[in-house]
């Protein structure tokens, strides 16, 4: 049906190889070791595929209306297709069998009766959870998330009240940044609450924006931005999670912008105090991070060769667990075998 979890997260450590500083053999080496069952392509071989995928989904759904048959018939055949793509090609993160999946429930949902309601929002936001769900993406479901704010947006529109459309979007950010707390055993669902901390402070604050007409700043609609970014500072800081540091600049990027018709001063003066200010904050943290070697630091250091072999140990162990190999070493071998050499302390021996 999809990935095991170990599968999974063989995947996401293939992601990360070529951020490891390792000679090219033991890349490759371990490459091989995480390799599942799966056909998977890169990043940009993967949206390459979804494009053109996408593309002959219109020309299938054009294909249906020359032939005189529903929507749903497109839909039908598209998801069809992916579910044979994944289930007996194995192909698994390659971009095709995503677009197919999710371009068959759009296409599902063009067949059905529209009146124009804003609840069409929430089919669209189901769509999207439900191809994230099968499909593991979690850019589908921050779409779907997106969708589902967006509802709350066209149906207050003609309230005209900026707190009413913006709250939706940050109680989800809050939801996010909490979840960030737990760690989960499928790493697509902490991809998926991070894109969510991150986009949805400009979802409130473009939604409050639209319903408002206003693009004056107002110093209450700055103040829960602050209190959100500090809350995402203080959590990224604490968990050391990069994508919750990068919701908190968001957060503080809308309070800034929202605080900048309330100091009556050229725009120039405004701009070059903004860059002394950041200036200043970069010295103090280049500063502070000077000659640190653990937690947060100023510049990547270069794993020890000890280091190295810790990460391609633990992740061999992952590997061989994954294909259905024991982890035990075998009956009278102690340690990795391929050496003459010993270690030992604390009571503890093992050899090389």
């Amino acid at each position: 049906m999809r990935p095991t979890i170990a599968e999974e997260r063989a995947h996401a450590i293939a992601d990360q190889l070529d951020d490891w500083e390792l000679p090219e053999e033991e890349r490759r080496a371990l490459a091989k070791q995480l390799s599942t069952r799966w056909r998977r392509n890169s990043t940009l071989v993967a949206a390459a595929f979804f494009g053109l995928t996408v593309f002959a989904m219109f020309a299938l759904v054009a294909l249906r209306k020359s032939i005189g048959a529903t929507e749903f018939a497109a839909a039908a055949i598209a998801i069809a297709i992916g579910e044979y793509m994944i289930r007996r090609r194995r192909m698994y993160g390659s971009g095709i069998e995503s677009a197919l999946w999710i371009g068959g429930l759009i296409a599902f949902i063009a067949g059905l009766p529209s009146s124009g309601e804003p609840e069409a929002l929430l089919v669209f936001a189901a769509a999207f959870a439900l191809a994230a769900r099968r499909m593991q993406n979690a850019i589908f479901g921050t779409i779907g998330m997106v969708c589902a704010a967006v509802y709350f947006v066209a149906k207050w529109d003609g309230a005209h009240e900026y707190w009413r459309v913006a709250m939706v979007p940050l109680a989800l950010a809050l939801i996010a940044i909490v979840a960030k707390r737990w760690l989960f055993s499928r790493p697509w669902l902490d991809s998926f609450w991070s894109y969510v901390a991150i986009v949805m402070p400009l979802v409130a604050e473009v939604a409050g924006r639209i319903v408002t007409y206003d693009s004056k700043g107002h110093l209450e609609y700055a103040l829960p931005y602050a209190v959100l970014g500090t809350i995402a500072l203080i959590a990224g800081l604490h968990l050391r999670e990069h994508a919750l540091l990068i919701a908190a600049g968001v957060s503080f990027a809308i309070m800034s912008f929202e605080l900048h018709d309330l100091i009556d001063t050229a725009l120039e003066w405004k701009l070059m105090a903004g860059g002394v200010v950041v200036l200043a904050l970069a010295a103090l943290v280049a500063r502070r991070l000077r000659g640190r070697t653990t937690g947060f630091v100023a510049t990547p250091a270069r794993l020890t060769r000890y280091d190295e072999l810790l990460k391609l140990g633990g992740t061999m162990v992952a590997g061989e667990a994954m294909h259905g190999k024991s982890a035990e070493p075998e009956p009278g071998v102690t340690g990795t075998t391929g050496g003459g050499d010993s270690f030992g302390g604390a009571g503890a021996t093992g050899d090389y």
